[in-house]
């Protein structure tokens, strides 16, 4: 039996920070399923020239560190973009975000969110009292953030069809830092057509200007002491024995384990959970995201060069479609243009028809103006995302707390989107790897 004192499951973004990131003395097993590295941030080349991304991966760095190393990684590789977001609703497209740019939107919608943001903000002007106390639940925060009209046309509907549950089961803050906050001066300027498009976490992106998104999992790769094992999945976890056995027949031993496979998948594979850690992994939910990657020849419609577009109302089975080649040219040949269109729990139903899903699809993208009657579909592929988005419920924090604290007690660290069963982008995933190394170097130092 070999000895680690470091055994990685998954050569994604978490994992192969965490084994970049630790002590160059400290031996590793980096363990990926798949045939190369990233997880769900690889791409994918379809028809040898276009590059699919599964869906849209763009890169918002923030922490001055990770900007740093992904410039060391990707050196003068890396093209800004500002992003072109909008809106469909009411038959018109308004700029992202909603809550800053109802300009467009029939004037009874416009007056509604207006209306109801200056009944949220100030209510003892409208005869009512003020609320007290904290809000109990995503939907009771969001109306009190914006107001029932932007709830009602955009924020409640839009989650709704993104999580599949109702926002009454969220927690009331749980995308807090995601949801831009505009002041009232600039949702009414906004009304009027001054724009603010610029809010938000992801107004700038950057992007590899060649490979894909699949070229930063590879740098990383390139800067490792030592390569993955790829094409090998953990089978089985003994906490008390320190062992994990592997779909290539070996069980090796380990220290320290940092997982970032899901986190209930991860449960799942142990084989000595106490019934209560078991019994709280049940708690935890999350919503699996269906995708189409779409390759197309033509010139398109007014709405096909958009960076992305949310579709809140029911009518449009997805709740978004982007475009890789609207940001990217590179990721279609000349005269082709390349998508993704996500759908969630309101496309349940037709997804067990994949051929009639296909046809909705394409008959809403062409009604929303993406597609024209002229473009040709070279390819449309369905994929999904398990476990795409946590379910923050009132189960959520005390549940995962408790198998969080458990699985680190018997040596087990989880990171990333998934193994810390939370929700993040990429740089959130590579600050969790990173935090993961220092720990365990830190520990290896004070022994």
């Amino acid at each position: 039996m070999e000895d680690y004192p470091v055994v990685i499951i998954g050569a994604g973004l978490t994992g192969l920070s965490c084994a970049y990131h630790l002590d160059r003395n400290c031996n590793y097993l980096l363990v990926e399923r798949e045939s190369e590295p990233g997880g769900i941030v690889r791409t994918r080349i379809r028809l040898n020239s276009f590059l699919c991304d599964g869906t849209g991966h763009w890169l918002h760095l923030r922490n001055p560190y990770m900007k740093e190393l992904v410039n060391k990684l990707l050196p003068n590789k890396l093209v800004e973009y500002e992003r072109r977001a909008v809106i469909f609703s009411h038959g018109v497209f308004t700029l992202y975000p909603f809550q800053a740019n109802t300009h467009g939107l029939p004037r009874e919608v416009v007056l509604e969110c207006l209306v109801g943001l200056l009944k949220a903000k100030h209510p003892e002007d409208f005869g009512q009292k003020a609320e007290t106390a904290p809000p109990t639940n995503f939907y009771e925060w969001i109306v009190r953030a914006f107001g029932e009209g932007i709830a009602k046309h955009f924020m409640v509907p839009y989650n709704q069809k993104l999580l599949g549950v109702n926002l009454t089961e969220m927690m009331p803050d749980y995308a807090d830092r995601f949801i831009p906050r505009p002041s009232t001066e600039d949702v009414l300027k906004g009304a009027l057509g001054f724009s603010k498009e610029s809010l938000g976490y992801n107004a700038k992106f950057v992007y590899p200007r060649e490979g894909g998104i699949g070229s930063l999992p590879r740098a990383f790769v390139n800067a490792l002491k030592q390569q993955p094992l790829y094409g090998t999945d953990v089978t089985s976890v003994n906490l008390r024995n320190k062992t994990a056995t592997l779909s290539n027949g070996k069980t090796v031993r380990f220290q320290r384990l940092v997982n970032t496979m899901p986190l209930v998948k991860f449960i799942s594979i142990l084989e000595d959970a106490p019934e209560e850690v078991l019994a709280a992994t049940q708690k935890l939910r999350a919503t699996t995201v269906h995708y189409f990657d779409i390759g197309v020849r033509g010139t398109g419609d007014v709405a096909s060069d958009y960076h992305w577009i949310y579709f809140p109302e029911p009518d449009y089975v997805f709740y978004r479609a982007g475009s890789y080649s609207a940001v990217h040219k590179e990721a279609a040949p000349p005269g082709c243009r390349s998508y993704y269109v996500e759908m969630s729990g309101g496309a349940s139903e037709l997804l067990k028809e994949p051929e009639k899903l296909k046809e909705r699809v394409l008959a809403d993208l062409k009604r929303a103006r993406i597609l024209s009657e002229q473009d040709e579909i070279l390819f449309m592929d369905l994929c999904q995302i398990p476990y795409a988005y946590v379910v923050f419920d009132k189960n959520y924090e005390q549940s995962r707390s408790f198998v969080l604290n458990f699985l680190n007690q018997n040596g087990i660290l989880n990171g990333g989107r998934w193994g810390g069963w939370n929700y993040g982008g990429m740089e959130d995933a590579m600050l969790d790897g990173k935090s993961a190394a220092e720990q365990i170097s830190n520990e290896n130092a004070n022994k």
